[in-house]
């Protein structure tokens, strides 16, 4: 996905401002220059809003500004415009993105407001098109909403990714682990092991049911194990990760309640479903239908007329030929013996044995009966030719009839399976947001917390009893193998079933390692890049004795991010590293799971730089807007950053931004904006200036003899 540009209205103090996104490869940077308080973080909500709705905003916020009068409805809207493939037939297409809900400010913070209403329009070289189904599926598959965090990032949110409260651990272990789950797709390859793995049993316990009660039960005891094993595994997985996330998980039950609450009414929902599964159910006959047309299409005349009409013209001229010959149409044979039996010739006259006549009459069968055959398949072919020959001025329309018809019907079979994909992109929405609201859910949720606060005390004594099971039932499996490779052995196997047995061992073993490797790729490729990235950022070098860091690397089974240094020391990244150190470690990790996914998609940050400076405020842009190289997968950066933190980079935006744009907020004035352009309302402006510019809109009172002056017009 690129982004080509976005217009908002009347979000919270940005009441009509329009942006340009830059696309350019070789200069993928687009910067947005704003002061605090002048609107970065409301056009990145604003801008989060539009592609998830209230799903991409913090519960409860207010979209409107609390300086409105209460009461009067105002009606907000983002509109953005950007190029993607479509995720079915992968074709590049612009479309244009329209959100927009009614919200009626009401006394202090409180405010009521409409369901947003989304509409997607795709622009071609003749104008605009609704698209009325997918519209969900389209975005979700764009930009995932569980990644939103990935794609629109807040400064601070940044920070917290890597760093937070005091249960900071474990949430930056969920949301390392998490973000490298969803965006490469391993959930994916986790269902196909699972698949793997049970059809493996299958094909065991095939083998072990013509092995004889010995081999049969040693088989149904290494199965139970595995069973037990994997169940006790799972069990302790279970238990550690509450055992550092119980504190966290109350708070995070309380957030996905309210959430739950703010995704929509459940009735309005259900009727929904019920409309779109309709529509399908619609949608299949209609594919069954035409299915039908196309097979009567194939079976009629008409068809093969219109694609045989040059061939049939021809069969036709050398009929035409033989009639003229007199070859065809031939006597029936039939007819005349019926004559020579009757005694009288069709004309009436008595037909006499010996006379000329008869005899001529008997000649005739006989010379007929020599060609009959062949006669008779040709004057049968004639005869039908001549019947069509009547219409033979209709019969060019019939066939280009039926051709048009042919792709009409190819048309309409097209349209109908894409209808029913983009259907049934929206049921999956729809259905995803039931499986967010069902009454299970908010019940399930009730009291897990009311559990969570009585289980802190219980966790350590099942760790240990999980823990002793699980050695006991190791040494047991290793047992139960020997005494089944055993019992194979001993056992008279068909051939073929012996083989099977053996391949369904190899498979669970190879599916299983394969997954492991697979995993362990995936993170390692994305732990050696951050890794890179990090120390690139930091200016650490691990061969010298005077660096702090000396590599970071994420922990494959807990997830967690490790910082290694030089004494052989880890650090805490909570408490141990300093804002900066925890930004370049954020972003690293950020970029570095992109490009392994291989997803393209805007990278949009708000204050990316807070408590940098320096060289590390260089080396950190440098990272985030270095130029593609032509194997490298196509990204936007788009920065909103206060004039503090372009300061010292300017030749580097200068020569990395495609676009600058300068956002301000009337506010200000008089205390830091020189000019007074407001008419009684705050509101965000636009003006062109770029980082090195500033003009009557923009112009604050600390820039005196720091830019460049630009004429503009308040």
């Amino acid at each position: 996905m690129r982004l080509e540009s976005a217009h908002i209205t009347n979000f919270k103090l940005v009441r009509d401002v329009s942006l340009e996104f830059s696309s350019d490869l070789s200069r993928p940077l687009t910067v947005v220059r704003a002061e605090n308080g002048s609107g970065k973080t409301s056009i990145l909500y604003a801008l989060r809003w539009a592609m998830y709705g209230d799903n991409g905003i913090p519960p409860r916020m207010r979209l409107t500004s609390t300086a409105l009068p209460p009461g009067k409805p105002v009606q907000v809207q983002v509109r953005i415009e950007f190029t993607t493939s479509d995720p079915y037939t992968r074709a590049e297409g612009r479309y244009r993105l329209i959100r927009t809900c009614e919200e009626s400010p009401g006394e202090g913070d409180k405010y009521s407001r409409s369901p947003s209403r989304l509409r997607l329009l795709r622009r071609t070289d003749r104008g605009e098109e609704d698209i009325e189904e997918g519209v969900e599926g389209l975005i979700a598959g764009v930009l995932p909403r569980n990644l939103a965090d990935v794609f629109f990032t807040n400064g601070d949110d940044v920070q917290r990714f890597i760093a937070g409260d005091q249960h900071g651990g474990r949430k930056r272990q969920e949301a390392v682990h998490q973000a490298i789950r969803k965006l490469l797709g391993l959930e994916d390859v986790e269902t196909v092991e699972e698949n793997f793995t049970a059809a493996a049993r299958r094909f065991r316990k095939e083998s072990t049911s013509t092995g004889g009660e010995e081999v049969q039960a040693a088989g149904d005891e290494l199965e139970s194990i595995e069973d037990e094993l994997k169940r006790q595994r799972n069990n302790l997985s279970v238990i550690n990760q509450r055992k550092s996330a119980l504190d966290e998980q109350i708070r995070t039950d309380d957030r996905a309640l309210d959430e739950i609450k703010g995704i929509g009414d459940l009735d309005l929902i259900q009727a929904r479903i019920r409309e779109i599964e309709q529509d399908i159910r619609h949608l299949e006959s209609q594919e069954t239908a035409i299915r039908q047309q196309m097979k009567e299409l194939l079976r009629s005349e008409d068809l093969s007329t219109g694609h045989l009409g040059e061939q049939l013209d021809c069969g036709t001229t050398a009929l035409a030929e033989l009639v003229d010959r007199k070859v065809i149409p031939g006597s029936s044979i039939e007819v005349l013996i019926d004559r020579l039996q009757l005694g009288t010739c069709i004309c009436g006259e008595v037909l006499i044995s010996g006379t000329p006549r008869h005899n001529h009459l008997t000649s005739l069968i006989e010379e007929q009966r020599q060609v009959v055959p062949r006669l008779q398949r040709l004057t049968a072919l004639w005869h039908e030719t001549r019947n069509r020959m009547t219409v033979t001025s209709e019969e060019g329309e019939i066939g280009n009839l039926a051709s048009k018809k042919a792709a009409s019907l190819n048309r309409q079979y097209t349209e109908c399976l894409d209808r029913q994909r983009r259907k049934n992109a929206d049921l999956k929405a729809e259905q995803d947001k039931r499986s967010r609201i069902n009454q299970e859910k908010v019940q399930f949720l009730t009291r897990r917390l009311h559990s969570n606060r009585q289980k802190r005390s219980q966790f350590d004594r099942e760790e240990g009893l999980l823990t002793g099971n699980i050695q006991e039932l190791d040494e047991k499996m290793s047992v139960c193998q020997d005494r089944f490779k055993e019992a194979m052995q001993r056992a008279t196997l068909n051939k073929r079933i012996e083989r099977q047995s053996t391949v369904a061992r190899d498979l669970m073993e190879l599916t299983k390692g394969t997954l492991d490797r697979l995993k362990s790729n995936y993170v390692h490729r994305v732990s050696a890049r951050m890794n890179k990235l990090f120390l690139e950022i930091v200016g650490a070098d691990p061969s010298t004795d005077t660096t702090v860091f000396t590599g970071v690397h994420i922990n494959e089974t807990t997830y967690d991010i490790v910082i290694r240094t030089l004494t052989g020391r880890t650090l805490d990244a909570d408490t141990e590293l300093n804002g900066a150190a925890q930004r370049a470690l954020t972003l690293s990790f950020i970029w570095a799971l992109m490009e392994v996914a291989e997803r393209e998609a805007p990278r949009i940050i708000d204050s990316p730089l807070g408590m940098t400076s320096g060289s590390v405020k260089q080396r950190m842009v440098d990272l985030l807007t270095r130029p593609i190289i032509s194997e490298e997968l196509p990204y936007q950066a788009v920065l909103f950053m206060t004039r503090s933190e372009i300061r010292d980079i300017e030749d580097l935006i200068a020569e990395r931004a495609g676009l600058v744009t300068t956002l301000t907020c009337s506010k200000d004035y008089p205390v830091d904006l020189i000019n007074d352009w407001s008419d009684g309302f705050p509101t965000v402006r636009t003006c062109q200036c770029d980082h090195t510019e500033i003009c009557s809109i923009c112009g604050r009172r600390s820039d005196s003899g720091k830019f460049r002056f630009r004429e503009a017009s308040l």
